[in-house]
């Protein structure tokens, strides 16, 4: 999960404090943020992507708000990590972000209206959009394109939309339904730390990808343990698929509210700060102690946005909209247009700037 990165110039300070990068990053990914959730909202409400009609339309919006921009970060990631491809031929990169971003919503709100056009309408969502996150973050973030990797942008683009349709076909249509996507919030704090990278240094492609993923899955049963004493989860519960016993969240849906706060923010924020403190601290504590900071924030988060149910955000709903909505620019931000990675740094016992592999 990276993007064009400067070379490293010997003059570059290790584990830098860069205010005036994070500052735009915030005000580009949290400012888009509000304003795109706003009109999506608005657009939602008027031309439902749903069947919904009538009074089922203020219960259900969020659903298509939800359905259409994650899907749409989901297009803009893909052509991401196929090289941009087909739009890899336009020299100016902020140019090139805009076209992007305009075919990904597209794309996606197609996505998510072929769900109830030609799909398994609203009990679909859910299971397509977690499977298909979770291919593109086993093959691509984690498994760093380790199929296609020898390929040219177009052949990768190709063979990854064969697969990841293929394979989501026979995953959604089977006894398993889906890939919960519960470890995400994990993946997007793992990657912009560099703790993952850290961890799995040294392990040759796929392996690495299983072991990345073994411990998402690790971390998010721990969490479903500490959520399950706080009487935010329900180990009885299984909506989507019985092949799943791992539970679900609860009906005040505070838990999602964590989640969905916390894909807003653990990607977005270590990248655009450089991780200052936390890259002063050599690894694996500096990275663990930049996970567990981001992780207590998200929670610390959500616990003052639900408060402001009432005052600012007229339902739960509303405000679940508004809380997932940072997941996607959190990504096309630096991914598409490379603010925050831009300028590379090291961190305390890093030798190349992203790179673990060459430390021991």
């Amino acid at each position: 999960m990276t993007a064009e990165v400067a070379p490293f110039g010997p003059g570059e300070v290790a584990a830098p404090f860069r205010p005036g990068e994070a500052a735009k990053g915030f005000f580009w990914i949290y400012g888009l943020s509000i304003l795109s959730c706003f009109l999506v909202n608005h657009w939602v409400m008027s031309h439902p992507i749903g069947p919904w009609q009538g009074e089922d339309i203020a219960k259900s919006f969020w659903l298509d708000n939800v359905s259409w921009q994650i899907f749409s970060a989901w297009w803009a990631c893909f052509f991401v990590v196929c090289g941009f491809w087909p739009f890899n031929g336009i020299e100016n990169k902020t140019l090139r972000g805009i076209v992007v971003v305009a075919v990904s919503w597209v794309l996606g709100w197609w996505s998510a209206k072929l769900i109830f056009l030609v799909g398994p309408g609203v009990d679909g969502i859910f299971p397509l959009v977690g499977t298909t996150w979770f291919l593109l973050a086993f093959f691509c973030f984690a498994g760093g394109n380790f199929l296609v990797s020898k390929l040219p942008p177009a052949r990768q683009f190709l063979v990854h939309l064969l697969l990841f349709a293929g394979m989501t076909y026979l995953i959604t249509h089977s006894a398993v339904k889906w890939v919960p996507a519960w470890w995400f919030p994990f993946l997007l704090v793992g990657l912009a730390t560099g703790t993952l990278p850290y961890l799995t240094r040294g392990i040759p492609q796929p392996g690495k990808a299983v072991l990345i993923m073994s411990i998402l899955f690790a971390a998010a049963a721990l969490c479903f343990q500490i959520s399950g004493v706080a009487g935010l989860w329900d180990f009885d519960k299984s909506p989507i698929s019985s092949f799943w016993s791992m539970g679900h969240f609860t009906e005040d849906s505070f838990w999602l509210l964590v989640f969905f706060t916390a894909t807003s923010i653990n990607y977005a924020m270590p990248i655009i700060t450089h991780n200052w403190p936390f890259s002063r601290i050599a690894m694996p504590w500096g990275g663990l102690l930049a996970c567990l900071f981001y992780l207590v924030l998200d929670v610390i988060v959500a616990s003052l946005l639900v408060k402001l149910i009432g005052p600012v955000f007229g339902s739960m709903e509303e405000l679940l909209t508004y809380a997932y909505m940072g997941v996607n620019w959190s990504l096309v931000i630096p991914l598409v247009f490379g603010i925050g990675l831009s300028e590379p740094y090291l961190w305390a016992g890093q030798k190349t700037p992203g790179e673990w592999d060459d430390v021991a």
